[in-house]
């Protein structure tokens, strides 16, 4: 059984106990998206066979970069619990995906402009 991070240790060692958790995080929301890919290959109509999300996740992990880790959403709780603080509480079994923002795209047709229609 692991023990949770206590503050004594946190403190001591925070810039790896924060680095431990993105890592954590990243595989977390890996490993979730890859099941709902899952999910979404078996409920189309091209079926195409059994994925192994396990072999899938371990190919794609293994290629991850340090520039490709996305920072954990505030709130966040580990579900390994030797990632979690100790006085975090324990975790929703839901991944909360992050959500991204972008500008609003507007399309327009080549050759007209606002005023001509």
């Amino acid at each position: 059984m692991y023990m949770a991070i206590s503050k004594e240790s946190y403190e001591d060692l925070k810039e790896y106990w924060d680095y431990q958790r993105v890592l954590e995080y990243n595989k977390e929301l890996l490993r979730h998206r890859l099941n709902k890919l899952k999910a979404n290959v078996f409920s189309s109509n091209n079926f195409v066979g059994e994925l192994d999300v396990n072999s899938m996740f371990n190919d794609i992990w293994t290629n991850v970069q340090g520039e490709d880790l996305e920072t954990p959403l505030v709130g966040w709780i580990p579900q390994d619990e030797k990632y979690r603080f100790e006085w975090e509480g324990v975790p929703d079994n839901t991944v909360k995906l992050p959500k991204y923002k972008g500008r609003p795209v507007m399309l327009r047709a080549k050759g007209y402009e606002d005023n001509d229609i």
